[in-house]
């Protein structure tokens, strides 16, 4: 495939591009192919047409724009990785002469194209670093956690409290009236545990073995049946069983008995450093993110409307998923949160903006480092975040990596990590109590004079520490 490059103003490009007659005749081929499976020709089965009769019968047209359909976005996209430039928007493409069979065919693509990004410094920003210390408490409470799974039921010689196991009957009504799903039967539920509307949870408080109680419930205006939300109910509760549980006592039994330790010692010694790596990790993941923010500060290249509007796009189609994941649809999460349509928009753009420049930062420090992902890099790198995650399927992961998309994507991500390694390893770090303080250096009447730098960029560590207000 021939592809000329042509520069015009504004960061766009013009693509000249000349597919060769062998991928037009298979385009041709493609949509016959299509179109015979359902089309039918008197005298012949579905599909089993001669395509020259196809052809005939649907028109030129027809066919050319089913080959055109399918094949131009693969054209424009092979002629795009040829030219080497990297789009932000859709294309305008247009030709001047349909294609033929046995003919090359010529078509322009006029597109878009992301500047170089530049940044004016990527070592020695800030990053805000947490201290790691393991809260005592913590450490109790998982081994509490770890009592609750070994600790034995027994019958509960009193009422009913939060944490016992109860065994139910109920019946709920309306106004005298039982509705449908308001029944039920040696139904079991930990109390405290969630399970039920918290009225009904409460009036089970106190009941013991054998009693019986009517407890009113106020059905909540978001209860998913449209037909008790926002109504008063009653329920006519049986207390058919009640347990407590008997927790062993905090020893060497126990941590052998939840543990492969010998001690209880050591036990509370794994807790310990288990929690204090997850802390750590939350405070290597604070620090990277605060450095980041610092990066995007020092973007010089003006961000691109295409990219901002692009990453929108990208935030509404997973807020859609999400919302589908919860059975809900973008009108209904409208109506429900009071928002228009314009406003959810206007209230994404700040996030897309400062997601696109923090990526252009990013690239502009690979860029300037010369950072490139080998395919050896990146199949290791994809095979230890399966590993880390405990997905390592060998099939998967080939799958995985077999997908030229994917591969693009990931190759993509390793090199921007790999950006960030470089510019969090020369990094300042500071406490939050320095950043606050740096913070409130930075005021409206600085911004209204036409300061341009963030807090981040007039003082480090390194200078004098500005004074507490």
């Amino acid at each position: 495939m021939k592809t000329h490059l042509e520069e015009l103003a504004d960061n766009r490009v013009r693509l000249s591009i000349e597919v060769p007659p062998a991928d037009v005749d298979h385009a041709f081929e493609h949509a016959l192919d299509d179109l015979s499976s359902s089309v039918r020709v008197p005298g012949f089965r579905k599909g089993k047409a001669p395509k020259g009769m196809v052809m005939q019968r649907l028109g030129r047209d027809a066919v050319v724009e089913e080959a055109l359909e399918h094949h131009l976005s693969g054209w424009y996209r092979r002629a795009v990785a040829v030219a080497g430039i990297d789009p932000v928007d859709s294309p305008t493409i247009d030709w001047e002469q349909q294609p033929t069979e046995g003919s090359s065919f010529t078509f322009s693509a006029e597109v878009e194209v992301k500047a170089k990004p530049l940044v004016k410094s990527y070592k020695g920003l800030t990053g805000v670093r947490t201290e790691v210390e393991v809260p005592r408490e913590a450490v109790e409470g998982e081994l509490e956690r770890l009592r609750l799974t070994v600790a034995e039921l027994k019958p509960a010689e009193r009422g009913a409290q939060t944490g016992d196991f109860a065994v139910i009957d109920f019946e709920g009504s309306i106004d005298g009236t039982p509705f449908e799903g308001g029944r039920g039967t040696d139904y079991g539920v930990e109390l405290g545990g969630g399970r039920l509307l918290d009225d009904l949870e409460k009036g089970l408080e106190g009941m013991a073995n054998g009693d019986e109680r009517d407890v009113p419930v106020h059905f909540p205006a978001d209860y998913p049946s449209e037909e008790l939300a926002g109504k008063n109910a009653s329920f006519h509760v049986t207390m058919k069983d009640l347990k407590e549980r008997e927790l062993p006592p905090l020893d060497d039994e126990l941590a052998k008995s939840v543990s492969e330790f010998d001690t209880l010692a050591e036990l509370d010694g794994d807790i310990s450093e288990q929690i204090r790596q997850t802390l750590q990790a939350e405070s290597d993941a604070i620090f990277r993110s605060t450095v980041l923010e610092d990066l995007s500060g020092q973007l010089e290249t003006e961000v691109p409307e295409a990219m901002v509007r692009s990453r929108m796009a990208q935030m509404t189609r997973s807020m859609l998923n999400t919302l589908a994941g919860r059975g809900l649809d973008m009108d209904t999460y409208l109506r429900l949160t009071g928002q228009s349509s314009e406003e959810l928009v206007a209230a994404m753009r700040p996030e897309a903006e400062n997601s696109v420049r923090k990526d252009l930062a990013l690239e502009a420090v690979a860029d300037a480092e010369g950072i490139e992902v080998t395919d050896e890099m990146l199949d290791e790198w994809v095979r230890e975040q399966a590993e880390s995650h405990e997905e390592a399927e060998e099939d998967a992961v080939e799958r995985l990596l077999e997908d030229p998309a994917t591969r693009t994507g990931l190759r993509i991500d390793l090199r921007m990590q790999k950006a960030l390694d470089i510019v969090a390893d020369n990094a300042k770090e500071i406490t939050p109590d320095q950043a606050a303080a740096r913070d409130k250096l930075w005021t409206p009447e600085q911004e209204s004079q036409g300061a341009t730098a963030k807090p981040s960029q007039i003082w480090t560590p390194g200078s004098p520490e500005p004074a507490k207000r």
